[in-house]
């Protein structure tokens, strides 16, 4: 049983129910009670329900009329809106990294993610090849240093996670592959600076991973 040991009740609260939602050990839509929380991790129910507020926000549960939580459905409407939240923000990430002169630092990055995922790739661990996923995606926040494009994608991070893990899930080695292939054609790009070549690759690799 997960216990709550540090000051902030809250932040582990939010930190341990949220590991639990991405590495799927609660079903989509599956009931979050604040009361059996609350005994599952020794606390009251106040951190509870600010934790569960703040995955709310970050869009990994829903709450109904009645006040009940639920972990979120990825339905094929929320994934096309999410992927085009996400291809807007990473494709304008890019064009910043362009004009700021980053490109030497963003290629340098993503070269590091592009290995870690190769290594990941072969020992067949998905919650940790899936995060290295994300990070590829978020190199293009972390490069520019503006925390208010990192915050944007920080919020939308967590469902895009859900939705790489789905794929790979239901598609097996061949999502796990494309995506890797892609990602390299994407450094590729940038390294070669064609700028439109680079945009359109990330669109089609975002618009690509998902399915109805």
């Amino acid at each position: 049983m997960s216990q709550v040991r540090r000051l902030s009740a809250r932040a582990q609260c939010y930190e341990i129910i949220k590991d639990k939602i991405l590495r799927q050990e609660y079903d989509f839509g599956a009931e979050l009670n604040i009361a059996t929380l609350s005994a599952e991790l020794s606390v009251s129910n106040t951190p509870v329900r600010e934790a569960l507020s703040q995955l709310e926000a970050d869009g990994l549960i829903v709450t109904t009329a009645n006040t009940k939580a639920q972990v979120v459905q990825l339905t094929p409407e929320m994934f096309q809106h999410t992927v085009s939240a996400i291809d807007i923000l990473i494709r304008g990430a890019y064009e910043l990294c362009v004009i700021e002169k980053r490109i030497p630092a963003l290629l340098e990055q993503m070269e590091e993610s592009f290995r870690r995922q190769e290594i990941l790739l072969t020992r067949e661990d998905l919650f940790d090849f899936t995060k290295e996923l994300v990070n590829f995606d978020q190199i293009m926040f972390d490069v520019l240093g503006n925390p208010q494009l990192s915050f944007l994608f920080e919020r939308i991070s967590s469902v895009l996670f859900l939705m790489y893990r789905t794929n790979i899930q239901k598609r097996a080695d061949w999502e796990s592959i494309r995506s890797v292939e892609e990602h390299r054609k994407i450094i590729s790009a940038i390294a070669s600076g064609d700028d439109e070549a680079v945009k359109k690759l990330i669109r089609e690799h975002l618009h690509q991973s998902y399915f109805e």
